[in-house]
C-alpha cells in the first residue's frame, strides 16, 4: 500500500527520467505544441499568461515548498504570471 499523503514515488521518478523514449515523445509533444502556440491559450484571473499549465503547477509546489517572502518577475507580458505569483504569496 502507498502513502497517500506523499504521493511522490522517488523511483518511479528515476524511471521515468531514465526513459529516452518518453524523454523524446515528450520533446516532440513540446515541439509540436510551440508551432501553435499552445502556452498562449491560459490565463490567471482573467490575465493572459504565456505559461504551460505543467510549468504553473510545478511553480506552485516550489512557492509553496520554499515559502519565499517576494518573487521577482522580469519579461512580464501581459501580467499573468505577475498576478499568479502574488496570488501565491
Amino acid at each position: 500500500m502507498t502513502d497517500q499523503s506523499n504521493p511522490k514515488d522517488p523511483a518511479r521518478i528515476e524511471r521515468m527520467a531514465a526513459d529516452a523514449d518518453l524523454q523524446a515523445k515528450a520533446r516532440e509533444v513540446f515541439l509540436q505544441s510551440c508551432r501553435y502556440k499552445y502556452s498562449y491559450n491560459f490565463s490567471w484571473l482573467g490575465r493572459p499568461m504565456i505559461q504551460y499549465p505543467e510549468d504553473i503547477l510545478v511553480m506552485q509546489e516550489i512557492v509553496w515548498r520554499v515559502k519565499p517572502n517576494l518573487i521577482v518577475e522580469t519579461g512580464i507580458a501581459h501580467g499573468g504570471s505577475l498576478i499568479f505569483y502574488a496570488s501565491l504569496l
